[in-house]
């Protein structure tokens, strides 16, 4: 028997042999011309399981299927069970062991002899990287509900199995692409499908040097992935898995999926005529997990097959799918290639499952408590994938972790980058992040805002209780002996309210432009009212609209900040009240003039949310942080015709003075 074909191979009944080579010439061409009429697949890794499902779904919609596995006999009775069990005619076996060079090559010529073309090549070929105690596995497993396992409790790794493991998973769907791309560069709807894992998303690689080099979409390489391979090859056979930031849990198998998720971005834009994804078809029960998966092979083949046979119109690229919904690469989205742009395609069918097209991100500064938090709810509610900042990183995880569980909204709606807004290195490190992971950026809620003073908490309730807080008096009352005003806090102050959100709009401006309807929101304050503020020269200067600039702004923060110092802020007609927090208001105000007319194709507008019980304010307020959230969510909703360099208090327009 041939280790190309099996003798239970079928073709279309009209052209049925006996054997290959007695069939005549004339009769071998005109069954190459007939089969070339129909979609013909590669399925790698199909002798069993997901595989084995996918050619029975391929061939059941009519594709001609070549099953493929590294087990002659495996793969021959795969094809036969296909036969008998689904009346499969249009399957046929070759050998291949993605891991050889040869076998491949040999394959690549069969097709091309065979069939002339090839318009589905599904990779899935693939093995776990460890030994696994099978006796320990149905040990624990009878206490584990839900057949979650645990795998580093039954199975152990090792270097060799670790060299195999990115072998078959990487470099076998890396050279079966490369040998096969002249061949799918035929087909009118060449379809590359790689099986990968959610295991191989960045975030279980904590090695920060693999996650940079592996989310860089601009200078990602092949030789650059080899790199990171290399490395941890190295490093798991010197025993620094751990301590150079490796995953413990399934090492190999994670990386080699890692590396797949990446190579799909590679060869997507270097083969840009071709429809290259790949997909993690869910927990699937298969030998490779022992069936301890919730799908059946049937709902795991489904997504694979779905790629697979996307109509032709349909060509996103470079994508990786969960299931059937893009899904994220990091904690963000995989950047596609080849997504469709004209007008027309995006009523396509492609774009229902999988909404990258509509999707809008945002960020929020200041967001792991308050009004920034409730912000965060409000908009990841309607469907906006939110990234929450904060400048404590425990803090935003918790915050984070109390909106996904405690009010269930959906992990792909939220995710959480450590930002300090008074600090340029942190900034640039989440623009970095939003460029890999989104390419664009939508929304900006510039919330993070600190009050500037040392208070005596009884003393500003007692006052709020009083009415002394309110416009009319709030510069009348003696505030010396409850407020605190120093140089050093209000620095800070300025640092963080106004320069922070300057920081922020301007490291953001790039990406925000990328967007259909760019929005920025400044939230602000009623104290920064120019009323407020008692020196007529400031005043002049933030009214003056038309020469209005950064640089004027620049001179009114540090002339407050010289006369603070030098002990005539009263004197030089600064206010009383909370001077260097309303002088910061007033300041973000102008600059929302300043950048609105910089950026008109962006609506940027400031927004005093009302008085709401916050910790600024040591809870003392009058609305509940979903009130205030409201007007902000609001403005970063703003249809395209909305307005922009607006103070709004609420959801009123109200002027500066």
């Amino acid at each position: 028997m041939s280790n190309q074909m099996s003798s239970t191979s079928n073709t279309c009944p009209r052209h049925a042999r006996t054997s290959q080579d007695s069939q005549p010439l004339y009769r071998m061409a005109e069954s190459a011309l007939f089969l070339s009429t129909k979609r013909v697949a590669v399925v790698t890794g199909a002798n069993k399981g997901i595989g084995l499902e996918i050619c029975r779904q391929l061939a059941s919609k009519g594709v001609m299927v070549v099953l493929t596995a590294r087990d002659q006999k495996k793969g021959i009775e795969a094809v036969q069970s296909l036969k008998a069990r689904a009346s499969c005619d249009n399957v046929i076996f070759h050998q291949l062991d993605v891991g050889a060079p040869s076998s491949i090559a040999s394959l690549a010529d069969f097709i091309k002899t065979r069939f002339g073309k090839l318009d589905i090549l599904v990779n899935n070929a693939a093995v776990l990287g460890v030994k696994v105690d099978s006796n320990a596995l149905d040990s624990l497993a009878d206490h584990v509900p839900g057949g979650y396992i645990n795998w580093n409790e039954v199975s152990t790794q090792a270097h060799d199995l670790a060299e195999e493991c990115l072998k078959t998973n990487y470099y076998g769907p890396k050279s079966t692409t490369e040998a096969f791309a002249p061949l799918l560069k035929l087909s009118d709807s060449g379809r590359v499908v790689n099986v990968s894992s959610s295991s191989g998303k960045l975030k279980f690689v904590a090695n920060d040097w693999a996650q940079t080099i592996l989310s860089d979409a601009d200078c990602l390489t092949e030789d650059r992935i080899d790199e990171v391979l290399n490395e941890f090859l190295k490093d798991f056979k010197e025993g620094f898995l751990n301590a150079k930031g490796w995953p413990s849990f399934l090492s190999a198998y994670t990386l080699s999926k890692a590396a797949l998720n990446a190579y799909t971005r590679i060869v997507a834009k270097k083969y840009p005529e071709l429809t290259i994804n790949c997909v993690c078809p869910g927990y699937v029960k298969t030998d490779m997990n022992y069936h301890r998966g919730v799908l059946s092979s049937e709902e795991g083949a489904e997504s694979p097959v779905w790629l697979a046979l996307l109509p032709p119109g349909e060509k996103p690229s470079g994508l990786f799918f969960s299931q059937k919904i893009v899904s994220p690469f990091y904690r963000g989205l995989i950047i596609g290639t080849a997504w469709p742009k004209k007008k027309k395609e995006k009523k396509s069918r492609f774009l229902v499952p999988a909404m990258t097209e509509a999707k809008r991100y945002a960020i929020v500064t200041g967001a792991n408590k308050g009004i920034g938090f409730e912000v965060c709810r409000h908009l990841a509610s309607k469907g906006i994938t939110v990234v929450l900042t904060a400048r404590d990183e425990k803090r935003g995880l918790d915050a984070l972790h109390k909106l996904k569980f405690s009010d269930g909204l959906s992990a792909d709606r939220l995710l959480f980058h450590q930002l300090d807004v008074a600090d340029s290195s942190s900034v640039a490190s989440l623009a970095q992040f939003i460029k890999t992971h989104f390419g664009r950026l939508d929304i900006l809620v510039n919330n993070a805002g600190i009050i500037g003073a040392d208070i005596d908490s009884d003393a500003f309730k007692a006052a709020i209780a009083a009415g002394a807080v309110e416009e009319e008096r709030a510069n009348k009352v003696d505030w010396s002996s409850s407020i605190n005003d120093t140089h050093e806090l209000a620095v800070q102050c300025f640092q963080t309210n106004y320069y922070g959100a300057k920081r922020m709009i301007e490291a953001f401006v790039p990406l925000l432009q990328l967007s259909q309807s760019p929005r920025v929101v400044n939230v602000s304050s009623g104290a920064g009212k120019l009323k407020n503020i008692p020196s007529e020269w400031a005043r002049g200067i933030f009214t003056d609209v038309d020469n209005l600039t950064d640089e004027r702004v620049d001179e009114v923060l540090n002339q407050y900040l010289k006369d603070l110092k030098e002990g005539s802020k009263e004197a030089k007609g600064w206010p009383s009240f909370l001077s260097a927090y309303t002088v910061s208001k007033a300041a973000m105000n102008a600059y929302t003039i300043v950048v609105a007319k910089k950026h008109p194709n962006i609506k940027i507008n400031s927004v005093c949310p009302g008085f709401v019980k916050t910790d600024i304010n040591f809870e003392s307020g009058t609305l509940t942080v979903e009130e205030g959230a409201d007007s902000i969510v609001r403005l970063a909703l703003l249809p395209d015709d909305g307005p922009s360099g607006l103070f709004f208090i609420r959801s009123e327009i109200s002027p500066l003075g």
